[in-house]
């Protein structure tokens, strides 16, 4: 029996996907890169915004598009969960619509009752993607508490449900087994991990245990939340060399207004005193964001407070996007303007400018340091011998080290002298 996998969305999803791969492997099942070949076709999901939506549902219509009358094809994720139903009676070919992902959810859809079982009790080993051996994301967290106005996330994955401490670092010490130098941990809010289950947020306590039980060279925070950054927490990440001096927090917005139209919780004060405090505890720590542009109600005065901000904290990585209704969402129900999309990608596109010359000046300050740097992967036809990343990028997120010259491993950590910079790219030699 063979299965074919195809996870869109997030990089959870891929850790959902995963899993899934590892259930069926538990039932004899093998993989095929071919959904023609297959006898299982599985394909994961995003609901987030509408263009995922549209991606989502192009994907199932043209994988599905020669389907066989023996094939079974599951669908599961973000759009399953939410319009599974609907959609169940518009795409006939899936046999099975089975929404977020759990423990064993797939073999029982299959009828494979008791593996389910064992699989709900215990699950096996994480199937890992072979693109990047040296790299896992460990997920310490599903859905989320917060009330983001612009946000479907919760209505799709529900409350925060944390795993405990034990089962995150018991599958930590087995991708360590597997090659992985480099964890990041993820969550819909990083920052409040632990905090339904041990009744305050816990995240310092997991990497005090990871860093106690793993000898992984790198852990990564991935999605922090500006709440529940404290100060243990920032002197635990400058003092340990294990933790990478990195933080993704999507800070959304920089007016006190847009905030609060978003729910964020925090004011602009707050956040720059924070910003500030993480520059100032731990040094050298690159500082990534996303913000959202074109919200309701959003004036060119809004406009100005977040660029005066991005230009005050000068963060190594920035990324926008545009704001798109979403079904319900308590954004939908604002009385305040909305913004046209003209608008909104004209303040994008500037914003964007100011960072790619604050990155490119940030990247400039690097040449002709030593920095360790992991290989992700060769660089064949081209002239760099490896594509890599410091401390400062996370994989596929971030900016690149285009190494000119040297030898080395693909999924080693080395030293390298970055001898040129741009925007996006340092251009290193292996020392």
């Amino acid at each position: 029996m063979k299965a074919f996998s195809l996870s869109l969305g997030c990089v959870k999803n891929q850790v959902d996907a995963e899993r899934a791969t590892a259930e069926l492997m538990l039932a004899n099942f093998k993989l095929t890169e071919n959904p023609k070949e297959s006898d299982i076709i599985l394909i994961n999901t995003c609901g987030f915004i509408e263009a995922a939506k549209e991606e989502s549902i192009d994907t199932i219509l043209s994988t599905l598009k020669n389907k066989k009358a023996k094939q079974k094809a599951i669908v599961y994720g973000c759009l399953s969960q939410r319009y599974g139903k609907e959609l169940a009676k518009e795409i006939p070919e899936v046999d099975f619509w089975l929404g977020n992902y759990k423990n064993g959810m797939l073999l029982e859809s299959l009828g494979y009752e008791a593996l389910a079982k064992q699989c709900k009790a215990a699950p096996p080993r994480r199937f890992k993607n072979a693109e990047f051996p040296h790299h896992a994301y460990l997920k310490v967290a599903e859905g989320c508490n917060r009330a983001c106005s612009f946000c479907a996330i919760p209505a799709i994955r529900g409350k925060q449900v944390s795993r405990n401490i034990e089962s995150l670092v018991e599958e930590a010490k087995q991708l360590e087994e597997n090659g992985v130098l480099e964890l990041s941990l993820i969550a819909q809010d990083l920052s409040s991990y632990g905090i339904e289950l041990y009744k305050k947020a816990s995240l310092e306590t997991l990497l005090e245990a990871l860093l106690k039980n793993t000898k992984i060279p790198w852990l990564r925070l991935m999605y922090l939340y500006p709440e529940h950054i404290t100060d243990s927490l920032l002197n635990l990440i400058a003092k340990e060399p294990r933790i990478c001096k990195y933080a993704d927090m999507p800070i959304q917005h920089a007016s006190d207004k847009m905030l609060k139209l978003m729910q964020r919780k925090y004011n602009a004060k707050t956040l720059r005193s924070l910003l500030c405090k993480m520059r100032e505890t731990v040094p050298n720590i690159t500082l990534r964001t996303t913000v959202l542009l074109g919200f309701p109600g959003e004036t060119h005065s809004d406009f100005e407070e977040l660029m005066q901000l991005a230009e005050e904290i000068r963060f190594e990585h920035l990324g926008g996007f545009i704001w798109s209704p979403e079904e319900g969402t308590p954004a939908l129900k604002l009385k305040e303007e909305r913004i046209p999309e003209k608008t909104a990608r004209l303040r994008l596109n500037a914003l964007i400018e100011m960072q790619e010359e604050i990155s490119r000046e940030k990247n400039e300050a690097l040449i002709g340091q030593i920095l360790d740097v992991i290989l992700d992967s060769a660089a064949d036809e081209s002239e760099f011998h490896f594509y890599g990343r410091t401390q400062g990028n996370a994989l596929e997120s971030d900016n690149i080290v285009r190494i000119l010259k040297g030898k080395g491993n693909i999924g080693s950590i080395r030293k390298a002298k970055i001898t040129n910079a741009y925007a996006h790219e340092l251009d290193g030699v292996l020392c």
